[in-house]
């Protein structure tokens, strides 16, 4: 279920817009609209270093539509006014840097509520305002009346309504997808529905679910999105029983040498729990390529080392 704390965890960045007026909330949907734009609002004026972005650009990217092709330009333009941690801040990129990152959480915003089916339960307008007021310290007087606590569990009600409804659908796709794949030339199920395709076969010996194996992978979705990938870095190490049930059991088929494409149902995955911040939607299949380079007996896990797809 959707809570409370994960609203404000996802909406780190984010900003919105409003006017010097005092607004007047007559609706359900209006107050909690404006006090999520004001919870928003939050990290802007405590943390740094986004307590140090100039409020007016974040204002301004926030109004702004921005198509796919340009997040690339704008992450980038962000990493210039605050680093690759986060945790720098060099003023000269301070305009265009809150500009970016205006532009790259409304779309971020609207998207999350988007895949939820929920954007009707939001007034954008008042979530702007929202977010003004509490970077001006003005939501205090309209508020002043107000349980904020209550306002944000009516909408943690609805937002579970939705959430409940639209990861029921993501579990329906994922069963449709492996009912459709396994029927695929080449692809072998095993007993606990766990899919599988031999791309080439090594002749070295198999791990067992306690080995310390090393790999290389690629990890997608079935919409085709890659989530964590090894390609171009060095193998992942990690003890196999210490990742999720699809890899523990598929790797054990290899023989060292082998690559196989392994179709992990949900139960074998994340389930409705998938990893924050990736693309992976609840109940969703994995899809890896994984290499088999080699593997040692009886190896303390190095889980610092797993990649972030099969934790």
């Amino acid at each position: 279920m959707i809570r409370y704390s994960l609203f404000i965890a996802l909406f780190l960045i984010l900003q919105a817009c409003g006017g010097e007026e005092k607004v007047e909330l007559k609706t359900e949907k209006e107050k909690y609209s404006y006090v999520l734009g004001c919870e928003i609002a939050k990290p802007f004026i405590s943390e740094s270093p986004f307590n140090k972005m100039d409020k007016e650009k974040l204002i301004e990217g926030f109004h702004s539509k921005v198509a796919e092709s340009e997040f690339e330009g704008l992450s980038k333009t962000v990493t210039k006014c605050i680093g690759k941690t986060g945790k720098e801040f060099n003023e000269a990129f301070n305009a265009e840097g809150s500009l970016a990152v205006g532009k790259i959480n409304r779309q971020r915003f609207e998207g999350y509520f988007n895949d939820l089916d929920a954007l009707s339960l939001i007034d954008i307008k008042m979530v702007e305002k929202g977010f003004s007021d509490g970077l001006n310290k003005l939501d205090i007087e309209v508020l002043k009346n107000q349980d904020r606590k209550k306002i944000m569990a009516s909408f943690e009600v609805e937002m579970n309504k939705k959430y409940a409804k639209i990861t029921e659908q993501f579990k329906s796709a994922g069963e449709d997808f492996l009912a459709m794949n396994k029927t695929k030339p080449g692809i072998i199920t095993t007993a606990s529905g766990l899919q599988y395709q031999v791309i080439t076969t090594g002749k070295g010996p198999k791990p067992s679910a306690t080995s310390n194996v090393k790999v290389h992978y690629q990890g997608t979705v079935p919409e085709g999105g890659i989530f964590d990938s090894s390609i171009g870095r060095e193998p992942v190490d990690f003890v196999l029983n210490q990742v999720i049930p699809g890899w523990t059991e598929g790797i054990q088929l290899m023989n060292v040498g082998s690559k196989f494409k392994f179709f992990i149902p949900q139960e074998l995955a994340y389930g409705g729990n998938p990893p924050p911040n990736t693309i992976i939607k609840p109940y969703s299949p994995l899809i890896f390529e994984v290499e088999l380079i080699s593997f040692e007996k009886g190896v303390s896990p190095d889980i610092s080392m797993s990649p972030q797809g099969i934790r």
